[in-house]
């Protein structure tokens, strides 16, 4: 069992809403556990200026420190025993290198159409215009993941998929069984099929 638990997906996949559900399972058991967002490794990059390619390959590439974020990770898969549960959610997931050497990967999957709708409700909450989200969607967020799917494999390699479509109802799609936590697995096994 690894002691490193990825939830990657499309922007609006409810990613930071199942780690939540992720961390208070292992809570629950007296299991230790962490949250890392990948949102938190982020940099302050100006996109003002460019075109379509240039804005989705400078978010693809350097806006998140991914490298940042391995740092803080690597130590946690290197320790015996008790170490914390270290769950990461986020976008690019399988680009953090210890993610992709010694975690376990769930991912979500949801509907452009739905991802859509969530990030305007989320972003509008932040006080961004339609206008502002629905350039960050359409020249940032998806051109971007279909890059990383295009190159890493996303629900080839992930060690569970679940179809989050239905924020009430989240499908377990398939898993391998022991890759997870046990407090993880046991969210896994109540999840509807």
């Amino acid at each position: 069992m690894t002691r490193i638990v990825a939830v990657d997906g499309i922007d609006g996949s409810g990613k930071s809403r199942f780690a939540t559900t992720l961390l208070k399972a292992c809570v629950a058991d007296d299991v230790p556990a962490m949250l890392f967002h990948v949102d938190d490794f982020r940099r302050h990059l100006d996109f003002a200026g460019l075109d379509a390619d240039a804005e989705a390959s400078l978010y693809y590439e350097r806006y998140f420190d991914l490298d940042g974020l391995d740092r803080v990770l690597a130590p946690l898969a290197q320790s015996a025993g008790a170490a914390p549960v270290a769950i990461v959610e986020g976008v690019f997931a399988l680009r953090v290198p210890t993610v992709a050497s010694a975690g376990a990967l769930l991912a979500l999957n949801v509907s452009p159409a739905e991802a859509r709708r969530r990030i305007l409700e989320r972003d509008r909450a932040k006080g961004r215009s339609d206008a502002e989200i629905n350039h960050r969607i359409t020249r940032r967020y998806f051109p971007s993941r279909e890059r990383y799917l295009a190159e890493l494999g996303l629900d080839a390699r992930a060690d569970a998929v679940v179809d989050n479509e239905d924020w009430s109802r989240p499908c377990l799609v398939r898993r391998a069984a022991g890759r997870f936590p046990a407090p993880i697995e046991r969210v896994l096994d109540g999840l509807a099929r």
